[in-house]
């Protein structure tokens, strides 16, 4: 399958060995986004994969498609300009602290100043999925067109597309605020796959359910309901409690949930795209519903046992873990 993501890449920057900034004077780095880590999870898995983006014309812009072309990723419809990249410093918590994450220039960068004219649409060309995330929709006016455009254009040809809300409340000015919930639906009725969970459904969509319900059973309503609203194929998700994970989809009426899996986190970024990544596998590859979803939530769980954020599990680790379980060594 080939595989195409639209969206921006980030430089990440991090303190060591669960440090605070304040404690250090080196910091890590690495690149990463959404579409990256979604791409090379995918690509993990044996499929074709490239990125549609805007990086920076500089050596910092060159270092990012380096980085990315060593995660599988084909760089050839990268396009750069201007001189910066979105950054985000994350101090890792760890026990009773949780992780804090830090944004910096994200809508001044390379991306952010992107517009329809710097990419060119044949890149849709022999694509059989198209993945957007939902912060190219908060970005600005131009970024959220090139989106909108590449969905429509994907839609005419047949194209899956591939939508994960990925909802960012700090991201929309004031002005854009009382205009968050159109965008949304007028995507979510080009799409095909999302990703979305109960607050994209109740807080963004501001859909009604009956609280008094078990949880699992609003959910499965809500689920239900944006389907049928926005004609969506299948409606992708996980659930967090404490230290465990597990995934849902909500395909042609049936609500299907996989197993409860403990969680060891070494690095929690990307874990969601991981799950992301093992359900746009599944799904393309027409798994049964029982077992997308255990594949897509068994993703998730070892993509938080890798370094970075994007994930590098195999479908061989997978597959091998839905079988046997947890075990100490590999010879």
């Amino acid at each position: 399958m080939k595989i195409l993501a639209f969206g921006e890449v980030m430089m990440r920057m991090m303190p060591s060995d669960y440090k605070t900034l304040t404690q250090v004077n080196e910091l890590e780095f690495l690149f990463t986004g959404t579409g990256v880590n979604i791409l090379s999870g995918l690509y993990q898995m044996g499929e074709d994969v490239s990125l549609l983006t805007r990086l920076p014309d500089n050596a910092v812009g060159k270092a990012a498609s380096a980085n990315i072309r060593k995660l599988g990723i084909n760089d050839h419809y990268i396009v750069y300009g201007d001189n910066h990249i979105g950054i985000y410093f994350l101090e890792k918590g760890i026990g009773n602290r949780a992780s804090q994450v830090t944004y910096l220039n994200r809508k001044d960068s390379s991306f952010g100043h992107s517009q329809l004219s710097d990419y060119d649409l044949s890149c849709l060309d022999g694509q059989d999925a198209l993945h957007i995330c939902g912060i190219s929709l908060a970005m600005n006016n131009n970024v959220r067109e090139v989106a909108f455009k590449l969905a429509k254009e994907a839609k005419r040809r047949g194209i899956k597309v591939i939508f994960d809300c990925n909802f960012r409340p700090s991201l929309w000015n004031e002005n854009e605020r009382k205009n968050v919930k159109s965008i949304y639906e007028d995507m979510l009725q080009l799409a095909d796959i999302v990703f979305a969970g109960y607050k994209d459904a109740t807080l963004l969509l501001e859909m009604n359910v009956d609280h008094n319900l078990p949880l699992k059973q609003q959910l499965e309503l809500l689920l239900k309901q944006m389907c049928h609203d926005y004609h969506i194929e299948a409606i992708l998700g996980t659930i967090r409690q404490d230290e465990t994970l597990s995934g849902y989809m909500m395909s042609k009426d049936v609500f299907t949930m996989s197993q409860e899996y403990s969680l060891t986190v070494y690095d929690r970024v990307g874990g969601g795209d991981g799950f992301a990544a093992g359900a746009i596998y599944g799904y393309l590859h027409n798994m049964p519903s029982a077992k997308l979803v255990d594949y897509a939530t068994v993703s998730g769980v070892l993509a938080h046992t890798t370094y970075g954020d994007s994930p590098i599990v195999s479908r061989e680790q997978i597959i091998d873990f839905m079988e046997n379980g947890r075990s100490d060594i590999k010879r």
